[in-house]
């Protein structure tokens, strides 16, 4: 996937919160890359937010040590 062709961006949306929500299942995780917008959220303690899924995966992954 490639962030700065935005009509492939916005094409995998789906299919790349599918991949985060598979790899972080305990984390809510919505985006609106039209804004651009990605979140996650887990409980009341953590709250992420990012410009893309690629920069949210790297975030997830730096507080959940994977």
């Amino acid at each position: 996937m490639n962030p700065t062709d935005i009509g492939t961006w916005q094409q995998d949306t789906a299919a790349y919160l599918a991949e985060l929500r598979a790899e972080f299942p305990t984390f809510g995780i919505i985006a609106d890359p039209g804004r651009p917008i990605w979140m996650a959220v887990k409980g009341d303690e953590i709250f992420i937010r990012a410009s893309d899924g690629i920069v949210l995966r790297e975030r997830l992954r730096e507080i959940t040590s994977r």
